[in-house]
C-alpha cells in the first residue's frame, strides 16, 4: 500500500466530506470504483511479490477486499448526504401517499387531528389569557385577601371586616409587609363624576386605605401614591383616576395631576393617574382614600396583604386565625366564637368561578385531543393493513424493517404537521368566536389568541399525533415473518391477533374517552337546566331596574328619602309606568351584599347573641314585590305610613315562616330583631334569590322609612319598551334634581341571565366538544370497519358465494369491533364517575354519578358505533363475490 493509506478508503471515509454526486463531477465517473480498483491493484501486486501467480494474485484480492459492489453500498448508505436524501425521499413518498386511490384515509385522519388539536389549542389559549396569565402586579404570589366565615350561620359564604381589624391584622403578625382594606362588595360604590365644562356620570370607585398600592406592588403612571397624611377627617379629598376614565373624561391630558373633579358634589384634587395594566378590583374608575371608622360592628370591608418574602398561604391562614381569635377574646359583645379566617389568592379572587369552569372544559379538550390522535392511530394502522402486499414484497426484496417503519413515521408526522397547521387556523377562527361568545365578567378574555405558547402547544400536540399515527404500523411490522406475510398474500397478518389487539385498544381508548366527555357535558347540561327551572322569586322578567342612588354634599336620610317619594310619584302618574318602586339591592347583583344578624322574639334569653344566624337584608319601598314579581304569600305590603314615628315593621321570606310554623306559631304578628330593632312581621313573600340562583338564603325585607339604609335601585315596569322606560326615567330624574345620575340599566331577565352565563357559556363549550367527540367515534369505528371488510373482502366473497346469508355475515363482521365499543363505553363509564366526583362543586341539584348522564352518554356511543359498524358491514356483506374475487 502507498504511504499515508492505513486503511482501505481512508479518503472516502474520513477524508471525503463532500455529497457523493459532487465528489463524481470533481473526481471522474465513479470515484468509489476507482479506489476500489486501486486497493485491489495493490493486494495483487504484494502478491505478486511474494510469488504468487497472477490468477492466484487476483483471487486473493478478492477475497480479502470482499465484494466491491456490497462495499459501494456500505460507503454510499454510510454518507450522511445520502441519508438526507433517504429522509427527503421519504417525505416525498408520504406525500404522494396523500393522492393515492386509497389516501382518503390519511386525509380523513389529517382532518380528525386538525380538529382535536383546534379545539384543544383554542381552549389552552383561552384558559392560559384568563387563568395563568400572571397579573400584573410584581410578585402575585404574596398578595391575599383576608376574609371570615361563620360555621354557625353560611360557611360557604364570606364574611366582612370592619375598619379596626386593619390594625389587628398589622399588629398582631409580623409576616405581613403591607395591609389595606377596601370594599368586600364589588358595586354600590358609584360616584358622581363631573370634570369642568362636562355633564355628570356615574363612576365605579373603590375607598382604600393609604397602602393598597403598595400590596399591589404598582406605582401611578403620573403624580403620586396615596400617603397617611391623605386618611383621616381633616385630610384634603383626593383621588387616584384610572387610565380609562383619565383618557375618557380629561381627554388623556398629561396636566391631569392637580385638577380638580367634583364627586357627589365634592370637589377633589386629582393626585395621580393609573397605568392601563391596573384594573382592580375589576371595572374600578377611581380611587379615594377610605374614612376611618372606629366601630368594630361596621362590618363592609375585606383585607388586601402582602406577605413578606418566603411566607406562605397556609402560614398566614393560621396567624389570620390567631387574630381573629384574639378578636373574640377582646370584644365578645361583637364576634361570633365560630368565625373563621379565609384566606384567597388575588388570582383567584381575580378569576372567580371563571378558572374551575374553564379548566373543566380545557381537560374537555383534551380528552377530545387524545381521542382524536387514537382516531388517526387507528386510520393509519387500518391503512397500513391494506398495504401488507406492498410491506412484503419490499421486505421479500430485502428492504430493511427500519426503511419501511421510516416510511411509516413520515408519513406520520406528514399527517401532523398538515393537521396541526390546519388545526392552528381553525384555533384561530375558534378563538375570536369564543371570545365574542363569552360572557363579559370573564377576565382578560379578550386578550386570548394564538400567541408563542399556543404554537408550542400545537407543536406538542403534533408530536404526539405523530407518535400515535406511527405506533399502529410499527407494531404490527415487530416480531411478523416474511413467510406469514406472503402466505396468502398477507392474510394471516391482516387477521393477526396482535393486529386485532392493536385495533380494538385504539377502540376502547376513544370509545372510553368519547363517554367521557359525553358524561361531563350531560352532568353540566342537566346542572344548567335545573339553574334555569329554579324559581328565582322574580316573575316579572321584563322588570326595568337602573341605579339612581342619591349622592351628593349634606345628603340626610330625610333629603334621600324624600328625593325617592317624589321620583316615584312623578313616575307612577305617568301612563307608560304601571308599577314602579325602589330597593337597596336589587337581584342577583353579587354574592355579596348586606347582612342582618335576627332572632325572633318568642327566643329571647333562649339563644347566644354570638350565635346568631344571618338573613339577606333588604331596604324596599311600598310596591317592590309588585313590581319584581314576588308573590304576598301572608300578610300586606309595606305602606308609606310605615315611618319613623309608626310601629316598626319586617316583611320575611317564606323560609324564615317555616321555622316560625316549625316552633308551633303562626309568622304573621309574630317579632323579629334585626337591624337593631324589634320589628313586628307582617307579611310573607316567596323565597327570592338575590346573591345568586344557587346562593339560597332567608330574607328580612325592613320599608325604607324606618332605617337611615339607603335604597339605590329604581324598579319599574311599563307598557313601553325598554329603552323608552330608560328615557322617561332620565326625564323624570332631570326634573327632581339635575345634580343626580343613573347607571347599570338592567331588566330582571338580563340580570338572571347574567348569572348563570358562565355556566351557560361552558355547557355550550362541552355541547361542542362532545359533537367533536362523537364524530371522531364515529369516523374511527367506521373506518376500522371499512379496512378490516377490505383485508377480508376475498374471505367474505368465499363465504357468500358458500351460501352464507348476508344478515349473519353482517353480525359477524361488526360484532368483534361492537364488543371492543362495548368495553370502552364500560371503561369510560368510570372515569365519567370519577370526573363527576371531581367536578361536584359545579355541580348544582345534580349528583356526581347522575344516572340519567351516564347511561345517556353510553347508549348514544353504542348507537353512534353500531351505525358505523352496521352500514358498511352490510353493504360488503350485499356485495357480487365474482367482482370481490376478481378485484382481490
Amino acid at each position: 500500500m502507498e504511504p499515508g493509506r492505513s486503511g482501505c478508503f481512508a479518503n472516502h471515509g474520513a477524508g471525503m466530506k463532500l455529497p457523493w454526486w459532487i465528489r463524481r463531477l470533481v473526481s471522474g465517473p465513479d470515484p468509489i470504483q476507482d479506489e476500489l480498483a486501486f486497493h485491489l491493484e495493490a493486494l495483487q501486486q504484494e502478491r505478486r511479490e511474494a510469488g504468487d501467480t497472477d490468477a492466484q494474485a487476483a483471487r486473493y484480492a478478492r477475497i480479502k477486499l470482499g465484494s466491491p459492489p456490497a462495499i459501494a453500498g456500505e460507503v454510499f448508505a454510510r454518507d450522511p448526504y445520502h441519508r438526507m436524501e433517504n429522509l427527503v425521499r421519504h417525505f416525498q413518498l408520504a406525500f404522494r401517499s396523500l393522492g393515492r386511490q386509497n389516501g382518503g384515509s390519511h386525509v380523513l385522519a389529517i382532518s380528525i387531528l386538525a380538529l382535536g388539536i383546534g379545539l384543544s389549542v383554542s381552549m389552552f389559549s383561552l384558559v392560559r389569557a384568563v387563568v395563568w396569565t400572571p397579573l400584573p402586579f410584581p410578585d402575585q404570589d404574596r398578595v391575599h385577601l383576608v376574609w371570615k366565615t361563620d360555621l354557625q350561620t353560611r360557611s360557604e359564604l364570606v364574611g366582612e371586616l370592619a375598619y379596626p381589624e386593619l390594625n389587628d391584622l398589622r399588629s398582631a403578625n409580623d409576616i405581613i409587609a403591607y395591609a389595606a382594606l377596601l370594599p368586600a362588595s364589588p358595586y354600590g360604590n358609584g360616584r358622581s363624576l363631573q370634570v369642568e365644562g362636562g355633564d355628570p356620570i356615574q363612576v365605579e370607585s373603590c375607598p382604600a386605605t393609604p397602602d393598597f398600592f403598595r400590596v399591589l406592588g404598582v406605582e401611578p403612571a403620573l403624580g403620586r401614591n396615596f400617603v397617611d397624611s391623605d386618611e383621616g377627617p381633616r385630610a384634603k379629598p383626593v383621588v387616584i383616576l384610572s387610565h380609562r376614565v383619565w383618557r375618557e373624561q380629561l381627554s388623556g391630558r398629561t396636566d391631569a395631576v392637580g385638577q380638580f373633579v367634583r364627586l357627589n358634589g365634592i370637589g377633589y384634587t386629582v393626585i395621580g393617574v393609573m397605568g392601563p395594566e391596573v384594573d382592580f378590583p375589576r371595572g374600578v374608575g377611581l380611587w379615594m382614600p377610605m374614612p376611618t371608622e372606629t366601630r368594630r360592628g361596621m362590618t363592609w370591608l375585606q383585607a388586601l396583604v402582602r406577605t413578606r418574602t418566603g411566607v406562605s398561604r397556609e402560614t398566614l391562614h393560621q396567624a389570620a386565625s390567631r387574630t381573629f381569635q384574639l378578636q373574640i377574646a377582646d370584644h365578645p359583645e361583637v364576634y361570633s366564637v365560630t368565625q373563621r379566617a379565609v384566606v384567597t389568592p388575588v388570582a383567584d379572587y381575580w378569576t372567580g368561578s371563571s378558572k374551575p369552569l374553564l379548566l373543566v372544559s380545557l381537560f374537555a379538550s383534551l380528552l377530545l385531543l387524545l381521542s382524536s390522535c387514537a382516531s388517526a392511530g387507528n386510520l393509519f394502522l387500518s391503512r397500513a393493513l391494506t398495504r401488507r402486499r406492498e410491506i412484503a414484497t419490499r421486505l421479500s426484496l430485502g428492504s430493511p424493517r427500519t426503511r419501511i417503519l421510516a416510511q411509516f413515521a413520515a408519513e406520520g408526522l406528514v399527517a401532523a404537521i398538515l393537521a396541526t397547521a390546519a388545526g392552528s387556523l381553525l384555533a384561530l377562527f375558534i378563538i375570536r368566536l369564543l371570545v365574542r361568545w363569552a360572557p363579559e365578567d370573564i377576565p382578560r378574555i379578550g386578550a386570548a389568541g394564538l400567541d408563542l405558547s399556543a404554537l408550542a402547544f400545537a407543536v406538542g400536540a403534533a408530536v404526539f399525533a405523530a407518535v400515535a399515527c406511527s405506533v399502529g404500523p410499527a407494531l404490527l411490522l415487530r416480531g411478523q415473518k416474511l413467510d406469514g406475510m406472503l402466505r396468502d398474500g398477507g392474510a394471516r397478518m391482516a387477521g393477526s391477533r396482535g393486529q386485532g389487539r392493536m385495533q380494538s385498544a385504539f377502540l376502547v381508548t376513544q370509545s372510553a374517552l368519547t363517554v367521557a366527555i359525553l358524561a361531563t357535558g350531560f352532568l353540566l347540561f342537566l346542572s344548567y337546566r335545573a339553574m334555569l327551572r329554579t324559581d328565582t322569586g322574580f316573575a316579572h322578567r321584563d322588570a326595568l331596574t337602573v341605579n339612581v342612588a342619591m349622592r351628593g354634599p349634606g345628603v340626610t336620610p330625610e333629603t334621600r328619602r324624600r328625593f325617592y317619594f317624589d321620583l316615584l310619584e312623578r313616575l307612577r302618574r305617568s301612563p307608560a309606568i304601571t308599577n314602579v318602586a325602589a330597593v337597596l339591592l336589587r337581584p342577583l347583583e353579587g354574592p355579596i351584599g348586606w347582612d342582618t344578624e335576627y332572632s325572633f322574639g318568642y327566643e329571647a334569653g333562649q339563644r347566644d347573641p354570638n350565635l346568631l344566624t344571618k338573613a339577606n337584608f333588604e331596604v324596599t319601598t311600598p310596591g317592590y314585590f309588585e313590581t319584581v314579581g314576588t308573590p304576598l304569600l301572608r300578610g300586606r305590603d309595606f305602606l308609606e305610613t310605615d315611618d319613623e314615628s309608626a310601629t316598626k315593621v319586617a316583611i320575611i321570606s317564606q323560609s324564615l315562616a317555616r321555622r316560625i310554623r316549625k316552633d308551633g306559631r303562626e309568622p304573621i304578628g309574630q317579632q323579629i330583631h334585626s337591624f337593631g330593632a324589634l320589628r313586628q312581621i307582617v307579611g310573607v313573600v316567596a323565597d327570592a334569590r338575590y346573591r345568586g340562583i344557587v346562593r339560597v338564603a332567608d330574607d328580612v325585607y325592613v320599608p325604607y322609612r324606618q332605617v337611615s339604609v339607603p335604597t339605590n335601585y329604581v324598579v319599574l315596569r311599563g307598557n313601553v319598551p325598554v329603552a323608552e322606560l330608560i328615557a322617561l326615567l332620565r326625564t323624570t330624574l332631570r326634573e327632581v334634581d339635575p345634580t343626580q345620575v343613573m347607571a347599570s340599566e338592567a331588566t330582571i331577565g338580563q340580570l338572571i341571565d347574567r348569572d348563570a352565563a358562565r355556566n351557560r357559556f361552558v355547557v355550550s363549550l362541552l355541547g361542542l366538544f362532545a359533537g367533536g367527540a362523537i364524530l371522531l367515534a364515529a369516523a374511527g369505528v367506521h373506518s376500522v370497519i371499512r379496512e378490516s371488510l377490505a383485508v377480508r373482502a376475498r374471505e367474505m366473497a368465499v363465504r357468500i358465494a358458500l351460501g352464507a346469508g348476508r344478515a349473519r355475515l353482517t353480525a359477524q363482521a361488526a360484532g368483534r369491533a361492537l364488543s371492543w365499543v362495548t368495553a370502552g363505553v364500560a371503561a369510560g363509564l368510570g372515569l365519567a364517575a370519577a370526573i363527576g366526583q371531581a367536578i361536584t362543586g359545579l355541580l348544582y341539584h345534580v349528583p356526581p354519578m347522575a344516572p340519567r348522564a351516564l347511561l345517556s352518554a353510553a347508549l348514544f356511543v353504542l348507537v353512534v358505533a353500531a351505525l358505523a359498524c352496521l352500514v358498511p358491514a352490510w353493504l360488503a356483506a350485499g356485495r357480487d363475490p365474482r367482482e370481490s374475487l376478481q378485484s382481490s
